[in-house]
This record gives structure tokens, C-alpha cells and sequence, in this order.
């Protein structure tokens, strides 16, 4: 990922965070709009889980632009995940609903640059989390 795209994220995190959960409500909104299976998923208290999603992507904006500290935190968010039987399949949906989010909550201000600069630090963070090969997990 590029710094342009970089910046891009960093500056679009303030509104983000901001929010107050928001984007957290959009994303699980859109999550279980597209595979309403996932919610299974998700034992413990949904309002946890949101505040865990907003931790979570503060945590992986802030290591960005280091590669060994990006890679590291994606190794152990994958576990995380990979424990609580979410496969790399679950994750690229979430990509889907994390689109979609950013999209409803920036509303005409989420332009194809934003997004794709999104697109790009997740499909990024995916790569590094080392899920099994599809069909090789318990999801």
C-alpha cells in the first residue's frame, strides 16, 4: 500500500472513531445483511463485539506503514479469528460488508479513492493473517 492510500485511511478514521459506534452498527448491519449465517458467529455481546471492531482497526491503522508491525498484528488477529472458527472465507465477506459500510456511513463523500484505499489495506491485512486454506478450517 502506498502512502497516498495511507493518508487517506488515517484521515478517514477520525470521523470514524468519532462516531460513537456508527460505522461499527453499519458494518454488522451489512455483515449480516449478506450472510445472515454469521451471526452464529457471534456468541458474546454485540455491543462488545463492535467496540472489539473499532479496537481492532484502530490497532491496524496505527502499524500501517510498518510492514513487520503490520504483519505482526495481522498473525495475531488471525488467530484470534481462526479460534472462534472464522475462516478466510468469513473474512473476505467482511471485506464486502466493510465496503458497504464505509459507503453508508460516508454517504456521497465515499469516493472511489477512499474506498479503494480501504479495499487495499484489508485485502493487505487478509494476506498477512494466515488463515488455512479454504476447506481446511472448522467454519
Amino acid at each position: 500500500m502506498d502512502t497516498h492510500a495511507r493518508q487517506i485511511i488515517v484521515e478517514s478514521c477520525g470521523p470514524l472513531f468519532a462516531a460513537k459506534g456508527r460505522f461499527a452498527d453499519a458494518f454488522y448491519s451489512r455483515l449480516f445483511e449478506i450472510a445472515p449465517e454469521a451471526q452464529a458467529l457471534f456468541q458474546r455481546d454485540l455491543n462488545t463485539q463492535k467496540r472489539m471492531l473499532m479496537a481492532a482497526l484502530a490497532m491496524v491503522v496505527s502499524v500501517l506503514g510498518d510492514r513487520d508491525r503490520l504483519a505482526a498484528t495481522a498473525a495475531h488477529l488471525g488467530q484470534v479469528h481462526a479460534r472462534r472458527s472464522v475462516s478466510r472465507d468469513h473474512m473476505v465477506l467482511g471485506q464486502r460488508a466493510f465496503d458497504l459500510a464505509l459507503q453508508d456511513f460516508f454517504g456521497a463523500a465515499c469516493t472511489d479513492e477512499l474506498r479503494a484505499a480501504w479495499q487495499s489495506a484489508y485485502a493487505e491485512l487478509l494476506d498477512l493473517m494466515a488463515f488455512p486454506p479454504s476447506g481446511d478450517s472448522a467454519a
